[in-house]
C-alpha cells in the first residue's frame, strides 16, 4: 500500500512530511491549500457577461461590482470567498462598493492584468462617488493607474464612517499610480483603518482651485485615527499636498516628495499630526525630504515622532545635519 499524492505541486511544505506523513507508507503526503478561486473581469471582452461565472478568461465578467452583488445576495453562482482573486484586464469604468465585513469575505486580491507596469486604467463613473469604496478586511489592490475625481477619493478606506459593520483594515494597495490628472480631489482617503499597507505607488496632478486636492489625506474617523499604518516606497509629486495622514504608532520609509513640481508646489509635503488629529509616535526613516524642513515648509511631525535618518537638503536648520541626513523631527 503506498500513498499517492493527487496534486504533489501544489501546497507543498517542505519540512513538514514528518509531521504530516502516515507512517509505514514509504511515501509522504504534501500539505495543500484551500481551493481559492481565480475570476477574471474584462468588460471589453466581447463574451464577457455578468451572467458567467468569470472562472474562464474566455468568458469573463464585465464588472467586479456585478461578482461583489452576488456575493452579497449569496447567488447560486460562484462567488467570492477569502482569500480569491479577481484578476482585471482591460479599463474600469465603474464605481465599485465592496459591501461591509459581515457582508464579504475578507483578504480579496483584485490586480490589473495589462501590458505597462499600471495595467488597467480605473476612471469609474460619477465625479462625486470613490472609484473603489472598502468596506471590509483585508483587501489587496494591486496594478492599476486610477484617475483623480474631482469631488470624491479615488480609493475610499472605511471605518464605521459608513456603517458599523464597513470597516477596511488590514488593506494593502500596492504599485498603483494615482493620476489627479489636475484636477483630482484625494488619491487615498482612509477614516481611521489600522494595520494598512501603501507601498510602491505614485502620487501626482493631485491639484484643485483651493490648494485641498491631496495624494493621501485621513479625514473624518469614527474611532481613531490611523495606527500601525506602513507607508514604504512611495513617490508624491507635483501636487497640492503631498500626504496628510494623521496617525498613531505608524511607520514612513524609503518614501520621496517633491515639494516644488513642474505644475505644482506643496501647501502641505508631509503631516503625520493635524490640529484636529493629532498622531504620535511614528518612526521615519529613510525619506527623501526637500525644501524647508520645518513644520512652515509643510512637515508637521507628531510629538513624540521620530523623523531619523532621512534625507533633507535644509542643512540650514539645526534637524538636519551637515551631511543632509535628519537628527531630529522639524519643528
Amino acid at each position: 500500500m503506498s500513498y499517492m499524492n493527487p496534486n504533489p505541486d501544489v501546497g507543498n511544505f517542505p519540512g513538514y512530511e514528518p509531521v504530516w506523513g502516515f507512517a509505514g507508507t514509504g511515501r509522504e503526503p504534501h500539505l495543500r491549500r484551500g481551493d481559492t478561486k481565480i475570476f477574471y473581469v474584462n468588460a471589453g471582452h466581447p463574451a464577457a457577461s455578468d451572467n458567467n461565472d468569470g472562472l474562464d478568461s474566455l468568458h469573463p465578467l464585465t464588472t467586479i461590482q456585478g461578482l461583489i452583488n452576488r456575493t452579497i445576495a449569496g447567488a447560486v453562482q460562484p462567488v467570492l470567498e477569502s482569500y480569491d482573486t479577481i484578476y482585471v484586464s482591460g479599463d474600469v469604468a465603474e464605481d465599485v462598493v465592496t459591501g461591509s465585513y459581515l457582508q464579504m469575505p475578507s483578504y480579496v486580491s483584485i490586480i490589473g492584468i495589462g501590458p505597462s507596469r499600471y495595467g488597467p486604467s480605473w476612471t469609474g463613473l460619477n465625479a462625486a462617488l470613490p472609484s473603489l469604496d472598502l468596506r471590509c478586511v483585508g483587501w489587496r489592490i494591486e496594478n492599476f493607474r486610477f484617475y483623480g475625481k474631482t469631488g470624491a477619493a479615488a480609493v475610499v478606506l472605511r471605518h464605521t464612517d459608513s456603517g458599523a459593520d464597513d470597516i477596511a483594515i488590514r488593506t494593502v494597495i500596492r504599485n498603483c499610480y494615482f493620476d489627479g490628472m489636475t484636477n483630482g480631489l484625494y488619491g487615498i482617503e482612509s477614516h481611521g483603518c489600522y494595520d494598512v499597507w501603501i507601498e510602491d505607488c505614485t502620487f501626482a496632478l493631485w491639484n484643485n482651485a483651493a490648494n485641498t486636492a491631496c495624494g493621501m489625506c485621513v479625514t473624518t474617523t469614527p474611532l481613531a485615527i490611523p495606527y500601525r499604518n506602513y507607508i514604504h516606497g512611495n513617490l508624491f509629486h507635483d501636487s497640492d499636498n503631498g500626504a496628510i495622514w494623521p496617525c498613531n504608532g505608524s511607520f514612513w520609509w524609503d518614501n520621496m516628495f517633491q515639494p516644488v513640481g513642474y505644475a505644482y508646489s506643496m501647501v502641505q509635503v508631509l503631516n503625520t499630526s493635524v490640529a484636529a488629529n493629532p498622531g504620535d509616535d511614528n518612526l521615519l526613516w529613510g525619506n527623501v525630504f526637500p525644501g524647508d524642513y520645518s513644520i512652515v515648509g509643510g512637515y508637521n511631525p507628531g510629538a513624540a515622532d521620530e523623523w531619523l535618518g532621512n534625507w533633507a537638503s535644509d542643512v540650514a536648520e539645526l534637524e538636519v545635519g551637515d551631511n543632509g541626513i535628519t537628527i531630529a523631527r522639524p519643528t
